[in-house]
């Protein structure tokens, strides 16, 4: 999976090997939640799609985004930021669900802010990584992590 902040929207793309006609379906119609953990460099981005995939987590850091593609929100308070959800036949690399979301004004900001106070903060790969890794330790799976999350909301379609 991939997660990233790009022309004012936030991106999931989802690689996975033959997905079958039932999450490709799904992909596009059932309902998704979303949520948020952050943990030192590393911020986490917790989804779940009903009856198609478990609570998943992209970690991710605007600092690994290369700088001359690097965007930060800009959704005012009370506004609701996209979310365009992909999903990619990881064999053959076609593209076989896309879906554009509305986050929750709550999410919205939650995002916005742990990205700015990213953006604002030096970053040392390394210890991205080690907190990535630490998170990973601690919770053992995206279920264990999305009960601590600080924010799990619901996307709207």
């Amino acid at each position: 999976m991939r997660y990233v902040y790009r022309h004012g929207a936030h991106e999931l793309t989802l690689f996975w090997a033959a997905p079958t006609a039932a999450e490709v379906a799904g992909l596009r119609d059932a309902d998704v939640e979303v949520g948020l953990f952050s943990h030192g460099p590393a911020a986490f981005l917790l989804y779940k799609v009903k009856n198609v995939c478990e609570w998943s987590d992209a970690s991710f850091n605007v600092h690994l985004v290369p700088e001359g593609e690097r965007e930060l929100p800009e959704e005012a308070p009370g506004d609701r930021a996209r979310l365009k959800l992909t999903l990619v036949d990881a064999e053959d690399g076609i593209v076989r669900a896309r879906r554009i979301l509305s986050l929750d004004k709550v999410m919205t900001q939650a995002l916005r802010h742990a990205m700015r106070e990213q953006a604002a903060a030096p970053f040392n790969r390394l210890i991205y990584d080690a907190a990535v890794q630490e998170v990973h330790a601690r919770y053992q799976d995206s279920d264990a992590l999305a009960l601590v999350a600080e924010v799990v909301e619901p996307a709207l379609g």
